[in-house]
């Protein structure tokens, strides 16, 4: 039989079956890893393609391209096919908002009978029995794991220059970090490995990787979403993610995720997502912390957050200078002592007790001294003080707006600025505010994030401004 011949028979096969020769024209031409997110689910729910052809899509672009990015730490390709067989298989009325949709798994969140890594040799056999409640709500929404991404060392970096499980690259630059901790998920997304992914955030571990690869990074609110079945250390300042291509595309992995878990008391109930911005930026009030947040940036950030601010002035919105209260001396005493205290009483057992099993960076951190008791509640009221003062910013702006990161990816080999890189992200975890950050910078040069912040359970507005903004700095 020739190559015409056996397309033929498989269309008239396919047409029997109710599939248009269009429709089959179609997903044999198609690169569905292009689509965009909205695209993709609306062709996978009318039946247009199915989840088998994506998957195959998405697996043979990774087969294709990760070599270069290491993106992927596990690839679950053969349960990936199962799963889409299945969801092909199900009734229209059973298949959930992200039906065959495939997605990525940072390797710090627990799965079923897959390997979870959590960047560590600590955990390099560890599989679990059961799912991270988050990765179970949006596979129960028919998404499917295509694998799982690598990480910094137990979620403990910028870089995702990973000792055991290898450096992930960044897709726009392979000489360069992709960022971290979830810089594995990030590179996934930038690279069309996935169409979307999950992350963490302690410090900026998903806006971080989102400005360096060129993509879209949330924080929401924290308890927002369930950190159940993830493998952090600060349970304070710990919040789960997503990134995306566009801001649009959190929106359905979002409501399919939210919502109170028995197994997580820090969280809360689901929020509206209909609450978003109108639909113009004019009147749209925006605030810019001139003051460390601005400071000694790259000519390439400061030059694309300049012509970004004055777009948006452009646009309609009122764009004004505010002060917030960070300065170079607020990590000491707002994050440091908690984030510190709390990732000792994590691992320094298992430091004290299998010591090879840690990196000489990661170990280091188990010879600095443990704050003490009063330098710990001191940390405590100054976080609340400054989440007070934070919320009074808000009175008077609907969102801030700051430079992701001041630098564009380092270079692997170095020098890598891990206190300049978290200097504008980490004040809005211990904040509790939910943060987006999105590409704003020339598609001619490396990427450059926009980071917006909202106050806390302004999550809707957040994302209906940054929409906006998505569209105005295109």
């Amino acid at each position: 039989m020739t190559r015409r011949d056996w397309l033929v028979a498989t269309a008239v096969q396919l047409y029997a079956l109710g599939l248009s020769r269009a429709r089959l024209s179609a997903q044999l031409t198609t690169d569905f890893t292009t689509l965009a997110l909205a695209a993709l689910r609306t062709k996978l729910r009318s039946g247009e393609i199915s989840p088998a052809a994506v998957v195959d899509a998405y697996l043979a672009r990774i087969e294709s391209v990760d070599s270069d990015v290491h993106a992927f730490v596990t690839l679950t390709a053969n349960l990936a096919r199962k799963r889409a067989e299945q969801l092909t298989a199900s009734r229209p009325e059973d298949r959930g908002q992200l039906f065959g949709l495939p997605i990525a798994h940072k390797d710090l969140f627990e799965t079923a009978g897959i390997r979870t890594t959590a960047g560590s040799k600590l955990f390099e056999y560890h599989v679990p029995a059961h799912d991270a409640t988050l990765v179970a709500r949006l596979s129960a929404a028919g998404a499917i794991v295509l694998g799982k991404t690598n990480l910094h060392e137990l979620g403990g970096g910028v870089s995702t220059i990973n000792p055991f499980f290898g450096t992930t690259r960044n897709p726009i630059d392979t000489n360069r970090i992709a960022g971290g901790s979830s810089g594995g998920s990030a590179a996934a997304v930038a690279a069309r490995l996935a169409i979307a992914a999950t992350g963490t955030d302690t410090g900026g571990s998903v806006r971080i990787p989102a400005a360096f690869c060129g993509c879209v990074g949330f924080k929401p609110t924290f308890g927002l979403l369930s950190t159940a079945g993830v493998l952090g250390a600060s349970p304070t300042f710990d919040h789960a993610g997503f990134l995306t291509r566009r801001v649009a595309d959190l929106l359905p992995l979002l409501a399919a995720a939210m919502g109170v878990d028995a197994a997580d008391a820090g969280t809360v109930p689901a929020i509206s997502l209909e609450e978003g911005a109108a639909g113009s930026l004019r009147g749209v009030r925006i605030g810019t912390p001139r003051a460390l947040f601005f400071a000694d940036l790259d000519p390439d950030v400061g030059h694309a957050m300049e012509a970004t601010l004055a777009r948006l002035s452009r646009a309609g919105a009122v764009v004004r200078d505010v002060d917030v209260p960070v300065d170079q001396t607020t990590m000491g005493d707002v994050f440091d002592p908690i984030a510190v205290a709390e990732i000792h009483q994590t691992y320094e057992r298992d430091w004290l007790e299998r010591p090879a099993l840690f990196s000489d960076s990661f170990a280091a951190f188990f010879k600095e001294p443990l704050p003490t008791t009063l330098e710990l509640a001191a940390a405590y009221r100054h976080r609340a003080r400054f989440q007070a003062e934070l919320a009074r910013v808000f009175d008077n702006v609907d969102v801030l707006a700051t430079p992701t990161v001041p630098i564009i990816a380092p270079l692997i080999a170095g020098p890598i600025d891990g206190v300049l890189i978290l200097r504008n992200t980490w004040p809005f975890n211990a904040a509790h505010a939910p943060a987006l950050s999105l590409p704003c910078g020339p598609a001619d040069r490396l990427p450059v994030g926009l980071q917006l912040v909202a106050r806390p359970f302004d999550d809707a507005r957040l994302l209906g401004i940054g929409a906006l903004v998505e569209e105005a700095v295109r």
